[in-house]
């Protein structure tokens, strides 16, 4: 006899976040360190990697 297992809205996107994950080749170990800080599911490096790349240089001129 088979057992059916229903997920609901929630679960059913956190599996498919975990699994896009594993097929870009994200480890476990690396997708809980990006829960504990906010940063996208499939990122592959630290916080301060992300959040350098997420701002906006500025633009310098080269001059004081």
């Amino acid at each position: 006899m088979k057992k059916v297992v229903r997920l609901n809205e929630n679960e059913m996107k956190s599996l498919i976040k975990k699994v896009a994950a594993k097929l870009k080749g994200v480890s476990d170990k690396q997708i809980q360190y990006n829960m504990e800080n906010d940063l996208p599911w499939d990122w592959k490096g630290t916080k301060e990697g992300f959040y350098e790349k997420m701002e906006p240089r500025k633009k310098s001129s080269g001059s004081n």
